[in-house]
């Protein structure tokens, strides 16, 4: 897991080779939130739910990023905020 500007966050799975891009914000800080992933276009044409990199706001960054060696789960502190994620439990 690494930690980059605008509150996003991006985590890797290491068997699967698959990573994604998440945003530490207070919509998704609600109990049982389930978090969309985020996707930055460099070029000028973007999609409906891209962000381009002209938009990201430098002044929020994800400053500590924490996770559990057996459990999905993981901390994410961005400026005064502490967030914690948890793989969905049924």
């Amino acid at each position: 897991m690494t930690g980059s500007y605008n509150n996003f966050f991006r985590t890797f799975e290491r068997d699967s080779h698959r990573d994604v891009t998440l945003e530490a914000s207070r919509e998704s800080s609600k109990p049982r939130a389930l978090l969309k992933p985020r996707k930055v276009c460099t070029s000028g044409k973007r999609k409906k739910d891209e962000i381009t990199v002209d938009s990201l706001d430098f002044n929020k960054k994800i400053l500590h990023t924490a996770w559990h060696p057996a459990e999905n789960i993981i901390a994410v502190a961005a400026t005064n905020n502490l967030y914690l994620f948890q793989e969905k439990v049924n």
